[in-house]
């Protein structure tokens, strides 16, 4: 019995796999941005909701990732409805140390 449809992992936002298995895929903006409080990481994160290799996704936008979306769009996020964003992932550390993959936005269509 084939279990890849019980083992797929679930929820919308985007993760750093799905990048790699679709690198050449961009992620389209569809509404404006939405600031969240992470539990995960204690702070407000800014939430991209958009469409990544034709799946709805949630984009957790870091800081370093919106600077650079803003420098190429404004500081006003409903502007960003329609643009689309190349991915690209790379390995960071963690706070315990741990190295893991992260996304990078590497342009703006």
């Amino acid at each position: 019995m084939d279990i890849s449809n019980y083992t797929k992992a679930t929820g919308n936002y985007l993760k750093a796999e799905d990048v790699k298995k679709n690198p050449t895929a961009t992620f389209v903006i569809t509404t404006e941005g939405l600031m969240q409080k992470s539990e995960k990481f204690g702070n407000e994160r800014l939430h991209l909701e958009g469409q990544y290799a034709k799946e709805d996704k949630i984009f957790d936008c870091s800081k370093t990732n919106a600077r650079f979306i803003q420098l190429a769009l404004g500081l006003n996020t409903k502007q960003w409805i329609g643009r689309q964003l190349k991915l690209e992932t790379y390995k960071t550390k963690t706070s315990d140390g741990k190295m893991v993959e992260a996304i990078n936005v590497c342009g703006v269509i």
